[in-house]
């Protein structure tokens, strides 16, 4: 199963961010396959209806970053 990761940033920070590789990082040490895009510009954002960045939406559900960086954190997320 692919995990569908979007990584929404404010349109006021540039893509290419390193959430981008630390994600990427700890789905490949615990084997999980994942597809990322990165998401800037205000009406491709606002789908998600939150107003918070940088947030993550992981199979459609959005997550703080900030709250879920931790590696633990994120795993607990990638896994679902």
């Amino acid at each position: 199963m692919n995990t569908e990761i979007k990584i929404l940033h404010s349109s006021c920070c540039a893509t290419g961010s390193p959430i981008k590789a630390h994600i990427e990082k700890i789905a490949s040490e615990n084997n999980i396959s994942i597809s990322i895009e990165e998401l800037s510009e205000l009406q491709d954002t606002m789908v998600y209806g939150t107003m918070v960045f940088p947030s993550i939406v992981v199979n459609g559900k959005v997550y703080d970053f900030k709250k879920y960086s931790a590696a633990e954190n994120l795993l607990s997320i990638l896994k679902i």
